[in-house]
């Protein structure tokens, strides 16, 4: 089985599921906050704990990954599903919505892939038997480049914990994996294949995936729309919970469960 792990709650609502997507460097815990409200909300959710590096039989292709959440998602009985996702979780998402838009009613994806030039992370992608040296130095330039708030802004466990990817062979396997995945990946052709409402939430400060070549997709197509958060980078809804949480609520709220998927 290649499915990943999943915590879910199936709430005492009706309504699609909130499924949370890791990214390829953080697992469940960049999702804590809005896991949390959703749960306190009676809201089904569920989010992937793994980082898609940790998953290295998975991580070389983005349909690989969006079958690996699909397979998690049928394992638990969900159906139904708004899924959400940053970075390469984020073209997980929109993966899934091409790959099954019977059952995705709708997108929130931040920080996307594929429009712009390879962010300079300091990872070579060519050595995957090579061990990154995730120094003092190395770790504080990696966290500068995703965190508006640098250091500042990332917990020392949640440090620690994306530091444990890059100590293990497995982890590094995965990470120069994921990267191939994404360049390979043609953002535009599946953006052409999603119909149901997307919801770009960006970090006006994201230097790692710029928001500039998004506001045009937005522009150009009709379901999609934007929210741009000041005071933030490339992990929002980290460095900006609350009001990520809020703006989460507010797009899930337009899907009645009454009217089924809504659709642009």
């Amino acid at each position: 089985m290649n499915g990943f792990t999943l915590e879910h709650l199936p709430g005492t609502g009706a309504g699609p599921t909130i499924v949370l997507m890791s990214g390829m460097f953080a697992g469940d815990w960049m999702w804590d906050d809005q896991f949390r409200a959703f749960a306190e909300d009676g809201r089904p959710v569920a989010r992937v704990v793994e980082a898609i590096a940790m998953r290295p039989e998975v991580s070389g292709t983005i349909p690989k990954v969006r079958a690996a959440l699909e397979e998690a998602c049928a394992g638990a009985g969900i159906s139904d599903m708004i899924v959400c996702g940053a970075s390469m979780g984020a073209a997980v998402a929109i993966d899934m919505a091409v790959a099954a838009p019977e059952r995705v009613w709708g997108l929130v994806v931040t920080g996307t892939p594929g429009l712009s030039a390879d962010p300079n992370l300091g990872i070579k992608p060519d050595h995957p038997q090579a061990r990154t040296m995730f120094s003092a130095d190395y770790g504080e330039r990696l966290v500068s480049s995703l965190f508006h708030g640098g250091r500042a802004a990332l917990t020392e466990e949640r440090f620690q914990q994306t530091k444990k990817i890059f100590e293990c062979r497995e982890g590094i396997l995965g990470v120069s994996r994921g990267i191939k995945a994404m360049r390979r990946y043609d953002i535009r052709a599946a953006l052409r294949g999603v119909h149901c409402p997307v919801l770009n939430v960006w970090g006006a400060h994201d230097r790692t995936t710029p928001v500039e070549p998004w506001i045009e997709v937005v522009a150009a197509n009709p379901n999609h729309r934007m929210v741009v958060m000041e005071d933030c980078g490339h992990v929002p809804m980290v460095e900006r919970a609350a009001r990520y949480t809020e703006i989460m609520r507010d797009f899930a709220a337009e899907f009645d469960p009454a009217y089924g998927p809504a659709t642009s």
